[in-house]
């Protein structure tokens, strides 16, 4: 047998076979290069997202734009969900945002509101506000007129309060005749227990965003002894100390960020050093304890932003 015996014949040229073979070896390549580029691009979103989490960004979102939203707005009840959702490009939470209402912390967080979403881009800068939030509230109206040379007077708020029932509940801002320190506070309040503070406004100045702090706000790295039982008209632990704390942990770079709330950083720390406090929120206080207070000379003047029953302590 020769060597050309051993060459089995060619066959003859099927277009259509060859046609399909070409194309399954396509498709072999396009699946092949996506799933390589799926594969990619998954890890280049984990990469992100482990970046965008990196050290303690998580942290930080939540101790720094969380808070600084509460203290740019004592007009509203705010509760915020965790933190936080991670994608590529940004970090966000979501938050509930009540306008504060008269009466205790459970009623406000029914009585309305509207879900906004918190965000922070990869470079670590906020979005805020969202679509759809005001700022204005009966309450912070109220704190808009605070240190203004042309407060209510004593007897027109007289008349007012004459005109409501003594056992209703009143939120309203105590205007202080002068800005008083931790122990003068501490003090005053302490002789006026049934008008209690649930937020200190620690800033005089007339107009703009209010520098207030809510008296009993938990930090994140707090230990069980920071929170004590109070004494009847007795203020937090966590007032001015907390405070004081939290603008202590402030970086230079959060700047741009809080002035996306209305906050100055440069404000802030002033604030913080002075320890003033300039007026305060009441949100359970009874009208016939508002007129008790009224005469204080203490009292510059008093706002009413809202009143309401507290129809479960009714038999």
């Amino acid at each position: 047998m020769t060597t050309q015996d051993d060459i089995p014949p060619i066959p003859d040229f099927d277009p259509g076979r060859t046609k399909r073979a070409v194309w399954r070896g396509v498709l072999r390549t396009a699946v092949t290069a996506t799933a390589i580029l799926l594969v990619g691009v998954l890890l280049l979103d984990l990469g992100a997202q482990w970046i965008q989490r990196r050290g303690d960004r998580e942290d930080r979102m939540v101790d720094v734009l969380e808070t600084a939203l509460r203290v740019a707005n004592p007009g509203y009840y705010t509760a915020a969900g965790s933190c936080c959702d991670t994608t590529a490009f940004s970090l966000s939470f979501t938050v509930r945002l009540a306008p504060l209402r008269a009466g205790d912390d459970a009623s406000n967080y029914f009585s309305g509101g509207a879900v906004f979403t918190v965000s922070q881009n990869q470079f670590g800068r906020v979005e805020w506000p969202p679509p759809g939030f005001v700022k204005e509230t009966p309450l912070f109206t109220a704190l808009d007129s605070v240190g203004t040379d042309a407060p209510p007077s004593k007897a027109d708020t007289k008349t007012i309060l004459d005109r409501l029932p003594e056992s209703m509940h009143a939120l309203a801002v105590v205007d202080l005749a002068k800005p008083l320190g931790e122990s003068e506070f501490s003090a005053f309040v302490q002789r006026h227990a049934a008008v209690p503070p649930e937020t200190a406004i620690y800033d005089g100045r007339i107009g703009g965003t209010p520098i207030s702090w809510r008296l009993a706000t938990s930090l994140p790295d707090a230990t069980q002894g920071d929170a004590p039982e109070l004494a009847p008209g007795e203020l937090p632990r966590n007032g001015l100390a907390g405070f004081r704390r939290w603008v202590g942990d402030l970086r230079d770079h959060d700047a741009v960020n809080l002035d996306k709330f209305g906050l100055d950083l440069k404000l802030l720390r002033k604030s913080a050093a002075d320890g003033l406090a300039y007026a305060y929120i009441t949100q359970r206080a009874r009208v016939s304890d508002l007129r008790a207070l009224i005469d204080d000379p203490q009292v510059r003047a008093i706002r009413v932003a809202d009143v309401a029953y507290d129809l479960t302590g009714l038999n």
